[in-house]
């Protein structure tokens, strides 16, 4: 008797287990969007990784909706450089059409992790520059640099805004402008690289001016890991597979932020790319990531039929609507990566909320 109460004590909480971390997600299928990239006289790549959309309500050179991203086509760095988008659609645009490219191909290094500000009728564009003749000259491993324009087509003169000195540390992972009140928000992951890879948090700038930059590091707040499941990684019992989850700790990567409802929401994927997460602040800084995926990898493969990989979200909130897009690995070209959008009602998140 006592050995049967333990054997369903044991598969009860195997059953709990499995249920609390078998991926999962709240929102259907996505929908994938078409983008076209400049001729590049080598491949016709049509590749879309690290989007930043941004909606204008008054509208931006008589468009709402403008995007930037940097293509990564075959792993090849030399495309990763920013590439400006606007729609003509009036809500939750699928149609993108070019505008410009930002940045050339530096020389040496590459660009790469852009996003989006508007302010004042200009529009800013940031993005990081790794290893290039500026960060040379100035004795950086990394900068995160920005320019503005005013007619989506021309740009104003580079600028730095953060620069990384010691390489053991990625403190600009994919930095997201915020403003509040009269000051300006830098937002990135924090990483140490040596003497091992950990995720430290997100890191905080703060500065008084885009035109005349003066961005300091204001604090680094410690990031509270939530363990989600990965099915390519699951407990192995012997030689054999069991379809038993193994929690992975979901280490904050790429994320996009967005301010509704006095509260600041982040839309975020681990570096292993399984799932994009959703997290939530009341003070701006400190977050609290929610079990249930916005959108798990594996629901996903269910349609594209391989295994695909997360990059960067972003998106908005709108009527208690999160209106989200990513990436993902695209299944007819596995060196390329398309983008897609999908919606989620917030309220499935309401028993987190106050």
């Amino acid at each position: 008797m006592i050995k049967l109460v333990i054997l369903l004590c044991l598969l009860f909480i195997i059953i709990c287990w499995i249920y609390l971390f078998y991926p999962r997600q709240s929102t259907p299928i996505a929908e994938k969007l078409e983008i076209k990239t400049p001729d590049s006289g080598k491949y016709d790549y049509d590749d879309c990784i690290h989007p930043c959309i941004r909606h204008i309500p008054e509208g931006f050179c008589g468009y709402h909706w403008w995007m930037v991203q940097s293509p990564y086509y075959n792993r090849d760095s030399k495309y990763e450089n920013p590439l400006l988008y606007y729609s003509k659609e009036d809500s939750f645009p699928s149609k993108w059409e070019f505008s410009a490219e930002v940045a050339k191909t530096p020389v040496k290094g590459f660009n790469s992790d852009p996003n989006l500000f508007y302010e004042s009728n200009k529009l800013w564009i940031f993005w990081r520059e790794f290893g290039t003749p500026l960060c040379d000259s100035i004795s950086a491993s990394m900068v995160t640099v920005g320019v503005y324009t005013i007619d989506g087509k021309t740009f104003s003169k580079k600028m730095v805004y953060l620069t990384q000195q010691n390489p053991n540390f990625d403190a600009e992972q994919a930095p997201v402008l915020l403003k509040k009140g009269n000051k300006y928000y830098f937002y990135a992951s924090y990483y140490q690289y040596n003497p091992k890879r950990i995720n430290k948090g997100i890191a905080i700038w703060e500065g008084t001016s885009l035109s005349k930059p003066d961005f300091v590091l204001k604090e680094i707040v410690p990031f509270k890991h939530i363990y989600t499941c990965d099915k390519w990684k699951q407990l192995r019992i012997g030689t054999k597979l069991f379809f038993i989850p193994k929690p992975l700790k979901h280490d904050l990567w790429h994320f996009d932020l967005y301010a509704y409802k006095d509260k600041l929401y982040m839309f975020s994927v681990a570096e292993w790319g399984d799932n994009i997460m959703l997290s939530v602040s009341e003070d701006d800084k400190n977050f609290k990531t929610f079990h249930l995926p916005l959108v798990n990898n594996h629901y996903l493969e269910k349609f594209t039929k391989q295994r695909v990989y997360f990059y960067k979200p972003t998106g908005y909130i709108e009527k208690d609507t999160i209106y989200l897009y990513f990436t993902a690995t695209s299944t007819i070209d596995k060196r390329r990566n398309d983008l897609f959008k999908t919606k989620i009602l917030l309220k499935k998140y309401k028993i987190y909320q106050k």
